[in-house]
């Protein structure tokens, strides 16, 4: 039967914690008295065992933890924002372009227009689905914080909800 290897002498006791000082290691010249059936062992400590609690590192005391409480998740109420500021201001650079090209007699050049949208989807997508993850996530708890995470999922999915609505519409109006 193997024995685990002491921790410190048999029939001494353990160094007492000190909270700030590191704990006292093993000095290899003390001499390793081995465990004899029938011979008394010091009854503080088992030998071969610390006085560290199972499962924590000696010198860390565990912690009591407090109930986890979830907060508003303002990322993605953020990231909602920012989303429609982009499609605002993609829109905007289009209608500024639109207008200045009204005046110019050469219309060559005028179909990159159309493309402002697509370029804009590099930043607002990304920015978007950021939202929109970090929203659902955090859709659960008190009814206020779920409203406010629902707000911010909202957000971030209707820019596609409007531009699909705005499709079918225009699919219909001829």
């Amino acid at each position: 039967m193997s024995m685990p290897y002491p921790q410190q002498p048999v029939g001494q006791p353990a160094a007492p914690y000190v909270p700030g000082q590191p704990a006292v290691p093993y000095v290899p010249g003390q001499p390793v008295v081995p465990y004899v059936p029938g011979q008394p062992v010091y009854q503080g400590v088992p030998q071969g065992y610390s006085t560290a609690p199972q499962g924590f590192a000696p010198g860390y005391a565990p912690v009591p933890q407090g109930p986890v409480t979830r907060k508003v998740n303002w990322v993605s109420i953020i990231l909602g924002v920012v989303g429609w500021t982009l499609i605002g201001l993609t829109v905007l650079a289009m209608w500024m372009a639109l207008r200045a090209s009204a005046s110019d007699p050469d219309p060559s050049g005028k179909e990159i227009i159309g493309f402002f949208p697509l370029f804009a989807m590099i930043f607002i997508g990304p920015v978007n689905l950021a939202g929109g993850i970090i929203g659902i996530v955090g859709a659960t708890g008190a009814p206020k914080v779920r409203k406010l995470n629902w707000l911010g999922i909202l957000l971030n999915a209707s820019p596609y909800i409007v531009f699909t609505v705005l499709m079918i519409v225009l699919m219909f109006v001829k």
